[in-house]
């Protein structure tokens, strides 16, 4: 069992890095039946309300985390208003080329572990730990799964490879994460020295809409009581006023305290699962202490029950992404399960251990959307609206957080026979989900072509289209009336497909299988 106790000593402020139900669609990963917490705090039951939205930016603020791991690729965060390997400030926040995140330690664009300089094995691992706990990519046949299916993970390294971070590191990352939008910022660090600055920076984190986590941390032969020995930034707070940050303890797969697990009345506000924890870890085939594979199991510490929390609330910020923090912090404190804890440490643990599922269900009474993914929504038209004012415009309210339009009605009758179940929501609402790419046509179902090109396309999953070669082809595939089934699209919309091979022959294409490849439009995204 890993139970990660670096000791970091810096000049301004020491951190101590790491204190170490039937769901419609399991996950097809290897290891998601080994992920025992995900059943523990009602993952699986989430799920059936949301998954996870890529609107949703989760900075992690670590020793940097494998940017190329094949579990965490997909759902890396990527700075939309920066120019990769051009040397300018494109987006004029300050960094250069910070196109996935920034190396405070380093001061480089590159916020990943040193290969070849001094480490610890536990350290260098630890940010991609936390961050597949969080997001690592579910149901692609690999590995672990990941709390939220859809995120965006923003690496912010402030430690180096033994571990070794300071206040300024972490407040220089704290104030990037919180201006490039991060929702939740996850500290699975600790120290003893208390910094206004870095205090500071957390509250003008919470008071920006900002959930703030951080781990309580360990100690030996028991865990320590924060309240008379304080750890930050899990301390952090106007205690009796104000918690701008949400103190993490750890517990076991029985519901009982971790014996290493620090504990607090004032500091601690929930527990998590943090003992014998599988998940990703950092991977390079050209550092050979890191070339033996991409996970390990018997991860244990506060830091693995911080991201629990952090993953949690993220996925609440994809279905409720206007609440603020002290409601997160209320649907969470409200749903919890009881735990088991020794005497000095009971009533010290936190309000109980996570549960998500619960979270949801409450959520739903307190806090009702007004729509939720998969739903189709509108704006409310005055009765003297034009026939193309935008109140007309009905969206699909996607997984991945955004509306996307349907172009016409044509589009639109290809998944849904009738308007009936639109559902008219608030502008607040509306503008709440950003927008996205055009629903396209429904596979299998029309031949389509551009208005200004004579070719004719099939068209399939995500928009791809696939040239036909010939008339016969056409014929063959959609009968002798298949010229009936063409449908123009305006070349407006020619960015909304990509284009796979053309179709060169017959017997090895079937309309059918392609038009059965889904089931709903959420699946076309």
């Amino acid at each position: 069992m890993k139970i990660l106790q670096k000791k970091i000593i810096l000049p301004v402020f020491i951190l101590w890095f790491i204190a170490m139900p039937v769901f419609a669609s399991t996950p097809n990963d290897p290891f998601f039946s080994n992920q025992w917490y995900l059943q523990k705090i009602g993952i699986p039951t989430a799920w059936e309300t949301q998954t996870g939205s890529n609107q949703v930016i989760v900075a992690v603020l670590d020793a940097g985390l494998d940017m190329n791991h094949p579990d965490l690729v997909k759902n890396i965060w990527n700075n939309s208003g920066e120019i990769d390997g051009n040397g300018i400030d494109d987006d004029g926040n300050g960094y250069i080329d910070d196109v996935q995140g920034y190396d405070f330690v380093d001061m480089d664009n590159s916020p990943e572990p040193d290969i070849g300089e001094s480490y610890d094995e536990g350290a260098v691992s630890h940010g991609t730990m936390i961050a597949g706990i969080i997001g690592a990519t579910t149901n692609n046949s690999m590995g672990v799964t990941g709390i939220n299916w859809n995120v965006k993970l923003m690496s912010v390294r402030i430690l180096d490879n033994m571990g070794i971070g300071n206040s300024q590191t972490a407040i220089q990352g704290l104030e990037y994460a919180v201006a490039n939008g991060a929702k939740v910022v996850n500290l699975s660090l600790t120290g003893t020295d208390f910094d206004s600055k870095f205090q500071s920076a957390v509250q003008k984190a919470h008071d920006a809409g900002v959930v703030v986590v951080a781990a309580v941390g360990n100690s030996k032969n028991g865990g320590i009581d924060v309240d008379q020995t304080p750890i930050y930034p899990a301390c952090f707070s106007d205690h009796g006023m104000e918690d701008w940050i949400l103190g993490v303890s750890s517990t076991d797969q029985t519901d009982t305290k971790s014996t290493f697990s620090n504990y607090g009345l004032m500091c601690t506000d929930i527990a998590a699962p943090g003992e014998s924890i599988l998940g990703a870890v950092y991977q390079n085939d050209y550092w050979l202490p890191f070339a033996q594979g991409f996970y390990q199991d018997d991860w244990s510490g506060t830091s693995m029950a911080a991201p629990m929390v952090s993953g949690s609330v993220a996925l609440l910020f994809a279905s409720y992404p206007n609440l603020s923090p002290d409601q997160i912090y209320t649907l969470l404190r409200l749903s919890v399960d009881p735990i088991n804890a020794p005497l000095i440490a009971q009533g010290k643990m936190g309000s109980g251990r996570l549960n998500v599922a619960k979270a949801f269900s409450i959520a739903k009474e307190l806090y009702p959307p007004e729509a939720l993914p998969g739903s189709l929504v509108k704006l409310s038209c005055p009765t003297v609206a034009q026939i193309n004012d935008p109140c007309k415009a009905v969206y699909f309210y996607a997984s991945d957080g955004k509306r996307h339009a349907f172009p016409n009605d044509k589009v639109y009758l290809g998944w849904y026979s009738d308007f009936s179940t639109v559902k008219e929501v608030s502008t607040e609402f509306m503008s709440s989900l950003s927008l996205g790419k055009n629903v396209t046509y429904r596979p299998g179902l029309k031949l389509v072509k551009f208005q200004s090109v004579p070719t004719v396309y099939t068209v399939e999953v995500k928009g791809v289209l696939r040239a036909v070669g010939s008339e016969e082809i056409a014929g063959s595939l959609y009968g002798t009336d298949w010229n009936k089934k063409v449908d123009d699209i305006s070349d407006v919309f020619f960015g909304n497909y990509s284009f796979g091979a053309k179709i060169e022959s017959i017997g090895y294409y079937y309309v059918d299988t392609v038009r059965n490849s889904v089931s709903g439009l959420n699946e076309n995204f």
